[in-house]
């Protein structure tokens, strides 16, 4: 019996979040989620403080048992935010169904979100010297435009981090993730009479057709990154050579100069396109680093499987594509694992749910981690 997490008040509490609506950008929901979480930390001895970076994006909260020091032992982060738009807390509340729990968001990331408490009501009890610092933010969802900043910073200063992100289907931890960035690209061509005077015209639809093309060729597939050219729009009319197309696109990187090369091949194109009358602008959107190993990940995944196999709990470490703030927290310095939370399905879907029996056994784990560090 896990004297610090009891099923029925943890799913009473997890009712309250998952049936406010608090999707990226609802502000008056994020905020009553972040009010919930402050008195939470707050009972618990805890220094609190609500940070606002963007208004329109809503406050993060930064919780700590030591404020005064500006060093973090262990780090805590789980994202208020969700994908999904108001109204869904209302028309799909939170439901047990036998051993799965359901709602908008419950999985990503209320579930592992909650975890936090739990996991802070163990250190203060059971290891108060540890500088623990919680982190839960408001834009997760949209890739922490206004947070990023912020939990970098707090990783500077951190030596370990567990992100309560859900488990993987298998129940497998996350040891890596790949960056992200997002670029914006706009061509601009020579516009014509598709029948009369075609060769008039330089098509800004055809030359992008040509950087797809380019980038999907199985040839370049075994470098350190992907591309995805993601939404596509062009031309104005089907009997006119279009003078204008535009795409977002999204790169995948195992490394940071394996974003330079994928960037640089981009600029090629920008400086020396197939139809010299057709010229491009390209923009940085928005960026995330990737999650790295380093030797005290290493040391943390260590420690899961060693405390794992004394709960007979399977530990298992995967790399993914996908983003999170823990790659944040990997760049800012401190050795991360992610996917904490409890093993989830359906992630950003309406079947979103997460297993009920894997909540203790995997809370437990982090405790006995925890009490080694």
């Amino acid at each position: 019996m896990n004297p610090y997490y009891n099923e029925n008040a943890f799913l009473q509490d997890l009712a309250f979040l998952v049936n406010t609506d608090s999707g990226t950008g609802t502000v008056e929901g994020i905020d009553k989620i972040a009010n919930f979480m402050m008195k939470k930390y707050a009972d618990l001895g805890m220094w609190t403080e609500k940070k606002t970076f963007r208004a329109d994006l809503g406050p993060c909260v930064e919780a700590r048992n030591h404020p005064k020091s500006k060093e973090i032992d262990l780090l805590l982060i789980g994202h208020m935010d969700t994908v999904f738009p108001v109204g869904k807390a209302a028309e799909r509340p939170l439901t047990v169904d036998g051993n799965r729990v359901l709602g908008p968001g419950a999985a990503d990331m209320k579930s592992g979100t909650l975890l936090c408490t739990c996991l802070a009501a163990f250190v203060q009890a059971e290891r108060p010297e540890l500088k623990l610092c919680v982190a839960h933010n408001c834009d997760e969802e949209i890739g922490s435009p206004s947070s990023g900043a912020w939990i970098r910073e707090l990783a500077s200063h951190a030596t370990y981090c567990f992100d309560l992100e859900p488990g993987r289907s298998d129940g497998s931890y996350v040891k890596t993730r790949k960056g992200v960035c997002r670029l914006s690209i706009k061509l601009h061509g020579k516009s014509a009479h598709a029948g009369v005077n075609p060769d008039d015209g330089a098509s800004a639809v055809v030359e992008l057709a040509k950087w797809i093309c380019r980038f999907a060729d199985p040839a370049r597939r075994d470098n350190g990154y992907r591309v995805n050219f993601g939404v596509i729009k062009g031309g104005t009319a089907y009997n006119v050579v279009p003078d204008s197309a535009e795409c977002d696109v999204d790169i995948r990187f195992d490394t940071p100069e394996d974003l330079q090369e994928a960037m640089a091949q981009f600029d090629v194109l920008r400086q020396h396109p197939f139809d010299q009358n057709v010229t491009a602008e390209i923009a940085v959107m928005g960026q995330t680093p990737p999650m790295v190993l380093t030797e005290n990940s290493k040391r943390l995944m260590r420690l899961l499987e060693e405390e794992g196999s004394l709960l007979d709990v399977d530990v298992k470490f995967v790399g993914t594509g996908g983003g999170s703030d823990a790659s944040r927290v990997s760049s800012g310095g401190a050795a991360a694992i992610d996917a904490c939370g409890p093993v989830c399905f359906y992630m950003h879907d309406a079947r979103e749910y997460f297993l009920l029996d894997t909540v203790e056994p995997r809370l437990q784990l982090l405790m006995n981690v925890i009490q080694k560090l």
